[in-house]
């Protein structure tokens, strides 16, 4: 098949990067639907198949869902996907049966690179409380949307940008700081700043619990309390 140039869908055709050569920039940010604290679905949905469990997580009851797909109108995110053969809207699950069984998601236990984590922002001994509270480097995609996302994002350091020698300029990132801020907000500086702080302490000799966290050298941490095996359960 050709490519769909020009065209736009909410779960893919974004892996695209900007600027241009030599300061071109690409980074991954990987999204999901944020189980936000106030989920505009809900609110929109005619029928109300949508809820919000205690735990946080937002599902649907497909069985009330009549396909009206003003949900899908109404996530700032575009996170809701509609399934035509089934005639419902669907989206991400947050892995309720695995939660319920005590397993971190998929998406956070299968990760190759361990970049995701999950845990509840109230326990302060976690690592999500961490980043999110403590160390505010972990920041909500457009917060200022009112939906009260849950879903946090460590934003993304770059490389200096080149001048037309080949040489570095320093301290001018190649990803625009007014971009990350249009997406993350103004708290981005800081917790940039925190985080290149940070990595210079480590490259010096000193230690970091950020940069460890972050690290995952413990990479049980990235499983919050859903620290059972899934094969475990899967055989009891």
């Amino acid at each position: 098949q050709a490519p769909r140039e020009n065209r736009w869908a909410m779960n893919w055709d974004e892996d695209q990067g900007a600027g241009e050569w030599p300061n071109s920039y690409h980074f991954y940010m990987p999204r999901m639907c944020n189980h936000c604290s106030r989920p505009v679905c809900q609110e929109a949905c005619p029928v109300g198949a949508i809820y919000k469990r205690d735990d946080g997580i937002v599902l649907r009851d497909e069985e009330i869902c009549t396909g009206a797909r003003f949900c899908m109108e109404a996530c700032p995110y575009k996170k809701i996907y509609f399934n035509y053969q089934r005639h419902v809207a669907q989206q991400c699950i947050g892995c309720y049966p695995r939660i319920e069984a005590g397993v971190a998601p998929a998406c956070v236990r299968q990760c190759p690179g361990r970049a995701l984590f999950i845990g509840w922002r109230d326990d302060e001994d976690g690592a999500v409380h961490r980043l999110i509270h403590e160390w505010k480097v972990a920041l909500p995609l457009h917060a200022e949307y009112g939906t009260g996302p849950n879903v946090f994002y460590v934003p993304p350091l770059s490389a200096d940008r080149l001048n037309e020698d080949m040489s570095f300029q320093d301290d001018a990132p190649r990803i625009p700081p007014a971009y990350l801020e249009s997406l993350f907000g103004a708290a981005v500086h800081d917790a940039l700043d925190t985080l290149k702080r940070e990595i210079a302490r480590v490259r010096a000799g000193g230690a970091s619990k950020i940069i460890d966290t972050l690290v995952a050298y413990q990479w049980q941490e990235l499983l919050g309390p859903f620290t059972e095996d899934p094969v475990s359960v899967k055989d009891s």
